[in-house]
Order: C-alpha cells, then structure tokens, then sequence
C-alpha cells in the first residue's frame, strides 16, 4: 500500500481506478476554493492510496468480514434469524 496523502486536483476523481496491476482509491473527496496572489483556484482535495490488486482484495475482504460481524451483532440485539 502507498499512501499519497491528501491530493488537490481540478477535476473530480473516481473514487475506485484499476489498472492491470493495482488499484487506487480516493475517499474523503471534497470541493475547495483558495486565492493565492490574486490566483483564483477550485477544485477537489482527496485523500489518495494505491494497492496492488492482492493487498485491495486483502483489504476488501477485511471489512466485509467486519460487516459480517456488526451484522450478526445486530441480529442478535434486535432477536431476528
């Protein structure tokens, strides 16, 4: 996994891209405006990691094993099947 930090970009990116060999996620995708030396700029700021395909699927299949979980959780709390 790389870790890219936080991104400014003019466009919008995508929020899952994959390539034949990796994966790059953006995630918390916000618009921003700033002036700087009466340089008017807008766009998007992003934080942005890079997998390679087996870490991604790794990851995926982390969180789909804690939603898994929190679900079970739920259906005991709530005593449905």
């Amino acid at each position: 996994m790389t870790n890219y930090g936080r991104i400014h970009s003019a466009a919008r990116p995508q929020e899952v891209v994959m390539t034949n060999s990796a994966v790059f996620v953006a995630s918390d995708i916000q618009p921003y405006e700033r002036d700087i030396e009466g340089y008017h700029e807008e766009g998007y700021e992003y934080n942005y990691v890079g997998y390679t395909k087996d870490e991604y699927l790794i990851e995926q299949n982390k969180k789909i094993a804690s939603l898994e979980e929190e679900l079970e959780a739920a259906k005991i709390i709530l005593g449905v099947d």
